[in-house]
């Protein structure tokens, strides 16, 4: 009762305040609760949207993720993978547990295959440039199937086995120079084997058997030269010190190098009037297992990655072409031993894995290549001589021009400003009636009189 009458009998403006703080307190607590169940809203349409998400595609996003862990966990001759392929591969090719990558997973793929790289600057100043069109090639038709170990029994060696090293793109292009030095002289250079060995070793800018530059390390080789590999010997992931007791005149050097890309045909010219070329590649999960065939990758072939989630690029040999049922293929050596593919060696179907615009070429220095190289050298020379001539002439003329037009703007302006000016008074004619007016007349002076 008290309390009441207190209320009732208080200052009205004290009862206002109160009944304000009150509706405050009220409406802060409603104005909580309001964005509560807006949150909770959100919330609740957020999930509806995922359930969706998920529902229609299936949990694909996570599926994915965990499909990459297992990948990375499998290994590389996994008995079902294999299995898969054969049935995939509708007749095409086999495929089949390889000895180099026994016990291999793809976690060891993607750290210990990894590190062979392109520059992707073909053209552009300082890096490798495409092969001109050598009209000089010999023309005529081109056989439908070419082999050159068959055409050239003597210029090849065992076939490698590059161990736990990524020395594909040394490996590779040694042999290249040692087969094109044998093809261009068969009798002094049989049997010739490079050393890839050196390259690992010496050449700064690439890095061992971490890999390197596929198509930097030319200009290692044309600078340097390479050694014999008896004298600088395979050693792989053992490593080998940059030194030997070889005399620099064992070495052979390359006069130029290039590459040679886009045009089929004149790929296939280049490869059978001069020898293999330094081929790249995309590497593939079924490229690891094949056997035997035509390697034709299927839609569920994936590409292998490197640590950097780029595709792995390895590199092989070109050794010639052919066609299958239908299915031209190009002939590949390999460098994963005599138990992979085809006794180390391999068909792949033509626009597939190959990189086909970045086959390099390089020239040998045989002393019939140097002599047409310094002919066409003194070819160049003087046709550069001649345009250097000619453009001197032409901008002899040009000045010629020039300075006949600057005399003849001179003569026209001189002539301009020539005019006459010291005219005799004598010659100008005055008008009569201005003649004959008298002079002014001095009015004052004559009142003055």
């Amino acid at each position: 009762m008290g309390k009441k009458a207190v209320s009732k009998g208080g200052d009205p403006s004290q009862v206002q305040a109160a009944q304000d703080a009150m509706n405050k307190r009220m409406s802060k607590k409603k104005m909580k609760s309001e964005m509560k169940n807006q949150i909770w809203m959100i919330v609740g349409v957020a999930f509806c949207v995922l359930t969706v998400f998920l529902a229609a595609t299936g949990g694909k996003g996570s599926q994915q993720g965990s499909q990459s862990t297992s990948k990375l966990d499998s290994q590389v001759n996994d008995y079902y993978f294999i299995r898969d392929t054969n049935n995939n591969a509708d007749g095409n090719f086999t495929a089949a547990a390889s000895p180099f990558f026994d016990r291999w997973t793809y976690a060891d793929m993607k750290w210990g295959m990894s590190g062979v790289q392109l520059s992707r600057m073909v053209g552009m100043p300082g890096a490798i440039q495409r092969c001109d069109d050598d009209k000089d090639v010999e023309g005529g038709a081109l056989p439908s199937n070419y082999d050159a170990r068959q055409a050239w029994p003597t210029c090849f060696s065992a076939v490698v086995d590059s161990g736990n090293c990524t020395s594909s793109y040394a490996l590779v292009a040694a042999d290249v120079v040692s087969q094109r030095y044998c093809i261009a002289d068969n009798a002094k250079y049989a049997a010739l084997r490079l050393s890839a060995q050196q390259i690992l070793s010496c050449d700064k800018k690439s890095r061992g058997c971490a890999g390197g530059m596929a198509d930097g390390v030319w200009a290692y080789i044309k600078r340097r030269g390479l050694y014999p590999n008896d004298c600088v010997p395979y050693a792989g992931s053992k490593g080998a010190p940059c030194k030997t007791d070889c005399s620099d005149d064992k070495k052979l050097h390359v006069l130029d190098f290039c590459v040679k890309s886009g045009d089929i045909k004149g790929i296939k010219r280049e490869l059978f009037n001069r020898g293999p070329l330094h081929a790249p590649m995309m590497l593939t999960d079924e490229f690891l297992v094949y056997k035997e065939g035509v390697f034709t990758p299927t839609k569920r072939g994936q590409p292998v990655y490197d640590a950097t989630g780029k595709p792995i690029v390895h590199v092989v040999t070109l050794l010639g072409w052919g066609k299958s049922e239908g299915q031209p293929y190009w002939v590949i050596g390999n460098t994963w031993g005599s138990g992979w593919g085809e006794q180390g060696f391999a068909r792949v179907a033509v626009g597939s894995v190959l990189e086909e615009n970045y086959f390099v070429a390089a020239t040998p220095a045989t002393e019939e290549n140097k002599a047409e190289h310094e002919r066409k050298a003194a070819e160049e020379e003087s046709r550069q001589a001649e345009i250097k001539k000619e453009r001197e002439e032409r901008n002899a003329r040009i000045a010629a021009k020039e300075a006949q037009r600057a005399a003849e703007r001179a003569a026209q302006e001189a002539e301009e400003d020539d005019v006459d000016l010291d005219v005799d008074l004598d010659d100008i004619d005055v008008d009569p009636e201005l003649a004959d007016e008298p002079d002014e007349v001095n009015i004052d002076e004559s009142e003055e009189m």
